[in-house]
């Protein structure tokens, strides 16, 4: 499947979250020359099967961020809506924004603000395997070991990491049946979109992801972040 033969294609990038463990703001802090939020903005403006972006930011940095938008020649920023308390509201305000556009996308692709290292190839077969399957998600299996804690911080025994997957995104469904989804009642405070599709019962192929696709979460994260877009080639 080649990117013109992939279905209409939207985004929605969340960019929301107080930014607590980093210390403050992170998504207009510097990275690589550019706004940490450029980066995702940009990856999906460059994708030539992404028609329309949506971007969910809380109500006080709408401006602000359209600011960031527009210094980047964003073009396909269809529109930027006020967050919800939790993030199934979100996420529901940037589908809401997307469905009343004159041509209503198929596909749509979740993405976290935070996560600047999206790329192009990753996108593309997260596309191709939600156009297949209904939905998709980035993925990594998990390497590192994993031991269970008690109250107190002690090991107490080793987790088996075996088939266990560490979630990236972009998660891509197509756009109804996951606008369907998100207004069940009782869905609680989900992290993620996997998490809703679950529960209900989907399935949900993982795109395995390799290189680094980072949450800037900790202050060091945004080093890193900045060391591979230099070395990519991507910084100024």
């Amino acid at each position: 499947m080649t990117a013109t033969s992939l279905p209409v294609s939207a985004a929605v990038i969340v960019a929301g979250g107080s930014g607590s463990r980093f210390g403050g703001d992170k998504l207009s802090v510097q990275l690589a020359g550019k706004p940490l939020l450029a980066w995702s903005l940009l990856a999906f403006e460059r994708h030539p099967s992404i028609s329309w972006i949506a971007l969910v930011a809380p109500e006080e940095r709408k401006e602000e961020f359209r600011a960031i938008a527009q210094a980047e020649e964003i073009s396909k920023l269809a529109a930027i809506v006020s967050g919800g308390a939790q993030r199934n509201e979100s996420v529901m305000k940037g589908l809401h924004a997307l469905n009343a556009l004159p041509i209503s996308p198929e596909l749509v692709a979740i993405h976290d603000g935070a996560r600047p290292l999206v790329t192009a190839d990753l996108i593309t077969r997260c596309l191709e395997a939600a156009a297949e399957s209904g939905a998709s998600s980035a993925a990594a299996p998990v390497s590192d070991t994993l031991h269970q804690a008690d109250q107190e911080g002690c090991a107490v025994r080793t987790v088996d990491r075996s088939g266990l997957w560490g979630m990236q995104t972009p998660q891509v469904f197509r756009a109804a049946p996951l606008t369907d989804l998100l207004k069940t009642p009782g869905i609680g405070k989900p992290t993620d979109e996997v998490s809703v599709a679950l529960a209900a019962g989907w399935r949900i192929p993982f795109v395995e992801n390799l290189e680094s696709n980072i949450k800037v979460t900790w202050p060091a994260d945004l080093a890193l972040a900045e060391a591979v877009l230099r070395y990519r080639g991507a910084g100024g």
